[in-house]
């Protein structure tokens, strides 16, 4: 793919603003198994929208997956979780433009999952943990019909999606699915100080998402990736973040590389001067690429 396209992929992906254009013709669904909406062939690839993965109200327990024609019992799924402060976002941010490079182009499965979102002091954590772990054994449930290797995942995350992405796989991973994680700017400490500042926006967020104002209560380190990871728990990780995030400081990823660093577990940050919690052009297509290089050492 020539930079042009990767800038053009991650201006949407790196600012959250992603939006997906869909023209392709659509076909009568064939699945069985699952509720779900549209199936749309693409030239390398299907496309099933709105699969029902769980049974939350609304949207929140949908998915999107992509399979590529030349797929068998090997390939590959990657799983992305979207952001939005655990309050929105959307499963359909995910640009098109990494869908025709990951699954068109490198025959990986994908699936873009939608979760509760806290609402009303409803669905605060672990909701959305609960989500992740149903979504990926409805996967596996189904790997051996669509022709994928249900066994094994990598997690991409943004922010909010980041941060579940990476607790999943170092707390709540009990069948030791997940094989690597992409981190872009994901909180890690829900406990720091630099994100716990009283009156500030990203402590708000917290207390929200964890329905307590006491930092020191123990579901603040049930949901944490940084306490969650451990020597038998962790895996290789990418991490990306601005270091002028106004929303997530930087801190929070340098303290989780350097704990990954002193457990000897293969990790690398990549820090982006004077970037906030959004990536511009530039930076953006480095981010692909360098996600693209990690995704191909370490879940090839």
């Amino acid at each position: 793919m020539q930079i042009a396209q990767y800038l053009c992929a991650l201006i949407i992906f790196a600012s959250a603003l992603f939006t997906s254009y869909r023209n392709e013709k659509s076909v009568s669904p064939t699945l069985n198994n699952a509720k779900h909406g549209a199936v749309i062939r693409h030239q390398l690839y299907t496309e099933i929208l709105d699969v029902q993965y769980a049974d939350a109200d609304g949207n929140d327990n949908l998915l999107d997956a992509y399979l590529p024609d030349d797929r068998n019992s090997n390939t590959k799924v990657i799983v992305y979780i979207h952001g939005g402060s655990w309050v929105q976002g959307d499963k359909r941010e995910f640009p098109k433009a990494l869908i025709e490079e990951l699954v068109g182009k490198r025959k990986y499965a994908l699936a873009s999952l939608n979760y509760r979102l806290v609402k009303d002091r409803k669905n605060t954590f672990p909701a959305q943990i609960e989500d992740v772990k149903k979504a990926l054994a409805f996967i596996a449930a189904n790997a051996a019909e669509y022709r994928y290797d249900g066994n094994h995942f990598a997690l991409i995350g943004a922010s909010a999606g980041a941060h579940l992405a990476m607790l999943y796989a170092y707390g709540y991973d009990s069948l030791k699915q997940v094989k690597t994680v992409v981190d872009i700017f994901g909180p890690t400490d829900l406990s720091d100080e630099t994100v716990r500042q009283p009156g500030s926006e990203s402590n708000a967020i917290i207390v929200n998402f964890l329905g307590t104002s006491d930092t020191a209560a123990k579901i603040v380190k049930e949901a944490s990736p940084y306490f969650q990871l451990t020597g038998s728990t962790a895996v290789p990780t990418i991490i990306f973040h601005g270091t002028a995030d106004e929303m997530v400081h930087v801190n929070q990823s340098e303290k989780l590389y350097k704990k990954l660093q002193d457990l000897g577990v293969p990790s690398q940050i990549k820090l982006y001067p004077g970037e906030k919690h959004e990536l511009r052009p530039p930076v953006a297509a480095d981010v692909f690429a360098a996600m693209i290089a990690w995704l191909e050492q370490y879940y090839p």
